[in-house]
C-alpha cells in the first residue's frame, strides 16, 4: 500500500477494502473544511470522493440548500491483519466532495475502545446500551465494526456504536458464537439515546452477522444547518465474520439537518 497517495482510482489494498461507489477525484489541501484528527494512521491512503445532493436542508441564514450525502463504506480485514480506520480529512459543501484517510489506528486509539457489554440483552437508555446473545462460551476468532461521531470544535465523541462477534470455525464453517452490541452517547454535553434496533444471524455455517441500528438526539446542539435540535441516525452498523476468520464491517450513518462541517463520521474494523 503507498502511503500517504492521493489516488484517482479505488485501487484497494488486500484485506483492506473500501466500498465508495462515486468517483474519485485529485484533492487539495484547500478543499473546503480541513478536520484536525486526534491521532496519526500508520500504512495510510488518501482518497476523494464525490458525494450526491439529496433533497435540501436549512442552512443557518434561513435558506435552503442541498444536502449532501456520501457513500457507504466498508471496511475488510484478512485474519492476519488486526485493525482499520477510515476518517474524514476534509469536505467542501459546494462541490460535495470530500477527502478520506484509511490506515491503521495505534494500539493505543484500539485499547481505549476495546470494550464489550457484559450483560444479556440489555435495554438501557440515555448514556449507554448494550447486549449479548451468548451460545458458546469459548471461542477462537473475536471482532467488531465501530461507527462514531466527534464534533470538530472540540473533539469529543459524542455517540458511538458497536456492533461484534466472537466465533468458532474448523475454517470451513461458523460453529456455536456470541453476537454483541453496544451503543454510548456523551449525556455531558447534551446527547442521549432515543432508540436501537439490534439483529444478529449466528446460525449459518458460512457467517456470522451482528447488526445495529441506533437514533441518538441532542436537544440544544448547534453547528448544524438547521439546529439546535439534531439527530443523529446510524442506520446500520454491521459486522460480519467468516469461517477462514477474516472479517468485514460497514457504515450507514447521516444527521438530520445536516451537520459535515461540524459532526465527522469515523468508522473502524477491530480484531480482539
Amino acid at each position: 500500500m503507498t502511503k500517504g497517495r492521493l489516488i484517482r482510482t479505488l485501487g484497494l489494498a488486500t484485506g483492506m477494502s473500501l466500498a465508495l461507489a462515486a468517483s474519485a477525484q485529485a484533492a487539495t489541501p484547500s478543499d473546503g473544511a480541513q478536520f484536525r484528527q486526534p491521532y496519526p494512521l500508520s500504512d495510510t491512503t488518501r482518497f476523494a470522493v464525490q458525494g450526491r445532493q439529496d433533497g435540501v436542508a436549512a442552512s443557518g441564514d434561513g435558506t435552503r440548500r442541498a444536502n449532501c450525502r456520501l457513500p457507504r463504506p466498508t471496511l475488510s480485514l484478512a485474519p492476519r491483519e488486526r485493525a482499520i480506520e477510515l476518517r474524514q480529512l476534509s469536505f467542501n459543501p459546494r462541490t460535495c466532495r470530500a477527502v478520506f484517510e484509511r490506515g491503521v489506528p495505534p494500539r493505543s486509539a484500539r485499547r481505549s475502545v476495546d470494550e464489550k457489554p457484559q450483560s444479556a440483552g440489555a435495554k438501557r437508555r440515555g448514556a449507554a446500551a448494550g447486549g449479548v446473545s451468548s451460545l458458546a462460551n469459548g471461542y477462537r476468532y473475536s471482532g467488531y465494526s465501530r461507527a462514531w461521531y466527534r464534533d470538530a470544535r472540540t473533539g469529543r465523541v459524542v455517540t458511538e456504536v458497536k456492533s461484534g462477534a466472537d466465533w468458532n470455525s474448523n475454517g470451513r464453517c461458523v460453529g456455536a458464537n456470541n453476537t454483541w452490541f453496544s451503543n454510548t452517547a456523551n449525556t455531558a454535553s447534551g446527547w442521549f439515546e432515543v432508540s436501537h434496533r439490534w439483529s444478529v444471524l449466528n446460525t449459518s455455517c458460512d457467517y456470522v452477522i451482528s447488526s445495529t441500528n441506533a437514533h441518538f438526539r441532542d436537544r440544544r446542539f448547534t453547528g448544524c444547518s438547521g439546529g439546535p435540535q439534531v439527530d443523529s441516525y446510524y442506520n446500520r452498523v454491521r459486522f460480519v465474520g467468516y469461517p477462514n476468520g477474516g472479517i468485514k464491517g460497514s457504515r450507514s450513518s447521516h444527521n438530520e439537518p445536516s451537520c459535515k462541517n461540524t459532526l465527522i463520521a469515523y468508522f473502524a474494523l477491530y480484531r480482539r
